[in-house]
């Protein structure tokens, strides 16, 4: 069974800062709870050395949209985010 390299805490904050500069781009507000809650998920992300990956999904309420965020233990994969328009 190959093994595969674990994503170092610098590799996982870098990610997590590239994607909370997009999440800010595209007219999230830093105070949204949707907001603060991906901060929390990815700040745990960051700290944890589980050999597991983390699938999340965040309902961005003021902005009529669902979010899923996948975070990867492994240094060849990548984090992921995706928001789509939610049903009412």
């Amino acid at each position: 069974m190959a093994t595969h390299q674990l994503k170092s805490m610098v590799d996982k904050a870098k990610e997590a800062i590239n994607l909370i500069k997009q999440i800010k781009e595209i007219g999230i507000l830093d105070n949204d709870p949707s907001y603060l809650e991906l901060k929390e998920y990815l700040n745990e992300w960051i700290r944890s050395d589980e050999k597991v990956i983390k699938e999340y999904t965040i309902l961005f309420e003021r902005y009529g949209r669902k979010a899923t965020l996948t975070l990867p233990y492994r240094a060849d994969k990548t984090c992921e985010f995706s928001m789509k328009a939610s049903r009412s």
